[in-house]
């Protein structure tokens, strides 16, 4: 969840996933508690779902010349908590990376460089947005739980691309649990049908006002205040709108906050490859 709710340190995905759906089942659908069979079978159904477009009506198959989509090439892709993690945090828990991921390789996404040189120009855009997203730098500044202040893991802005927050190879999202503030809550970016709340924080008198408490919700942390969950990139097309507050309608809107957020500088022709690429996962 958006939150982070279900996500406990230190514990297994497969455990989250079980709490996840005992919660469902007694809190949304109000029925009985699961048994422990019960949730496993449930958990070794969620865990044997691969979403992956397979698809695009401008492009036509993502298997096909020597690319990778679908969710054939996903099912198969290694996975562990702390894989390709940028800060090499490298969790003790169940299921985490047995040794040192070595930091961040950057190029998360490799579907689609065997269409480099495509004949369709449909497919060249996907492939150099695939490209833009892995090796695009900016200056990454003021991400809470990032490097926001306090006791961030990072100090002060440094450069980095996309893949910085979406390092699961191939997926996209944080291999770790790291719930991020981007600003998507700020009160400056209020619309009208959001609401607007005004924090204070009793020990130092601190106010904030933001449209969404997000994480500090379930922890009760001021610094968790704005902060949510990353989703997976895959399945992209098909869940507009985008952001925890479906503030961006399409993801031309998406990646039109990233770069006006971070400065980035993108041209209208990046803009497309980026939006081309995102489509296409």
């Amino acid at each position: 969840m958006w939150d982070g709710r279900e996500t406990v340190k230190g514990q297994a995905i497969s455990d989250d996933l079980a709490t996840q759906a005992n919660d469902a089942t007694t809190g949304h659908a109000q029925g009985a508690p699961l048994s422990l069979t019960q949730a496993r079978d449930i958990v070794t159904f969620e865990t044997g779902l691969f979403t992956a477009q397979t698809f695009d009506r401008r492009a036509g198959s993502l298997e096909g010349r020597g690319a990778l989509g679908g969710p054939v090439a996903l099912s198969t892709q290694p996975f562990c908590i702390g894989i390709n993690d940028p800060l090499n945090m490298l969790p003790v828990m169940p299921g985490a990376c047995a040794t040192s991921s070595g930091g961040l390789n950057p190029n998360v996404f490799t579907i689609f460089g065997a269409w480099d040189h495509a004949l369709l120009p449909e497919r060249r855009s996907i492939a150099r947005g695939e490209a833009l997203f892995n090796t695009r730098t900016f200056a990454i500044d003021n991400v809470g739980g990032l490097n926001g202040g306090g006791d961030d893991p990072i100090k002060g802005t440094f450069n980095g691309t996309c893949t910085v927050c979406h390092d699961t190879p191939n997926a996209g999202n944080h291999s770790i649990s790291m719930p991020l503030n981007i600003g998507l809550a700020d009160a400056a970016r209020r619309t009208a049908d959001l609401p607007l709340y005004t924090l204070r924080n009793k020990t130092t008198q601190e106010t904030v006002t933001t449209t969404d408490i997000g994480r500090a919700m379930t922890t009760g942390k001021w610094s968790d205040i704005g902060k949510f969950k990353g989703p997976i990139l895959r399945g992209l097309a098909a869940r507009a709108p985008y952001f925890h507050n479906g503030s961006a309608a399409t993801l031309e809107d998406a990646v039109d906050f990233y770069d006006t957020r971070f400065n980035i500088g993108l041209t209208r022709q990046e803009k497309a490859d980026l939006v081309a690429f995102l489509k296409a996962l």
